[in-house]
């Protein structure tokens, strides 16, 4: 399928963590999965990153709050959180312990291009920046769960061309229920602290030209260790991490509109290629060059 990013891990299935962890490809634009798993503080797979698809996870069970670049959702069961692409984002685990019953949807808005362009997926491009969606009755929740039951009842079967069929088929009106009848809510959305927003905001338009979090320090009059300890507190990474992950999106954006991989290189703010490659590697899983020809369709091997 076309899903590039690297965040498609496969988990370790003899973990005592997972019940159930099963991924399903709808089509080259739409996966599913529906996942069961038990975490503590120390357990827990806190990971900032991003990828360049939608995002769609709606909770069964859960203690687990979000952060989507400048937004903290605190969702409960039955709420949808919708990922835009390429907005770096995390899930973080809010008690000593929690089981995590969620249902993923991994898509590009053209997945259900064959049966109603655009409609379906209206509700999730509207959310730009990521966004908190929330039934307005116990109806639309019931109905929700009963067919996210199904789906996944039709899918843990063996497979074969009728469940997924049917599968799609509960997909779709699942979509066409999370069109009609959601409605946004903004009582579980907060915002991060000023102080750690401030230092994101100036990251978010200088990441090319930054070299250190000591440059970062002294723009804002803190001490490096303070900005590397608040960036550690709320996203769980550090500051160069960060960089490099704004950087590589941007570079990924750039080689998709078609700019060649050096030019992307350098635009970005990486001082050799070397160090873009490998970088790229790291976080995408592939080189830019084999990025460049799964984008643009060009076959010729760049490095």
């Amino acid at each position: 399928m076309k899903l590039f990013s690297n965040y498609l891990q496969k988990p370790d299935n003899t973990s005592s963590e997972i019940t159930n962890w099963q991924d399903n490809c709808i089509n080259d634009s739409l996966l599913y999965s529906y996942r069961d798993t038990s975490y503590s503080r120390k357990t827990y797979p806190s990971n900032m990153h991003y990828h360049d698809y939608y995002e769609i996870i709606i909770i069964e069970e859960g203690d687990i709050s979000y952060v989507c670049e400048s937004s903290v959702y605190f969702p409960t069961p039955t709420d949808i959180v919708v990922i835009p692409p390429r907005k770096l984002h995390m899930s973080k685990i809010n008690s000593d312990f929690t089981r995590y019953k969620r249902h993923v949807f991994y898509l590009y808005p053209d997945a259900f291009d064959n049966v109603a362009k655009d409609t379906l997926v209206s509700f999730m491009t509207t959310a730009q920046n990521g966004a908190l969606f929330k039934f307005s009755t116990p109806d639309d929740k019931a109905e929700c769960m009963n067919l996210l039951g199904k789906l996944k009842t039709v899918l843990n079967k063996k497979h074969g061309s009728i469940e997924n069929a049917l599968g799609y088929a509960y997909i779709i009106e699942l979509f066409c229920l999370l069109n009609q009848r959601n409605v946004r809510t903004h009582n579980e959305i907060f915002e991060l602290p000023q102080s750690i927003l401030e230092i994101k905001s100036y990251l978010d338009e200088n990441f090319a030209e930054i070299s250190s979090v000591t440059e970062i320090a002294e723009h804002f009059f803190y001490s490096r260790e303070y900005v590397s300890r608040l960036f550690k507190k709320h996203f769980d990474t550090t500051v160069i991490d960060y960089i490099h992950k704004r950087r590589i999106s941007e570079s990924q954006k750039l080689i998709a509109n078609g700019s060649s991989v050096i030019d992307a290189c350098y635009k970005v703010g990486f001082g050799s290629l070397s160090s873009f490659i490998r970088v790229f590697k790291e976080i995408t899983d592939m080189k830019p060059s084999e990025y460049r020809s799964l984008t643009c369709g060009n076959t010729q091997t760049q490095k």
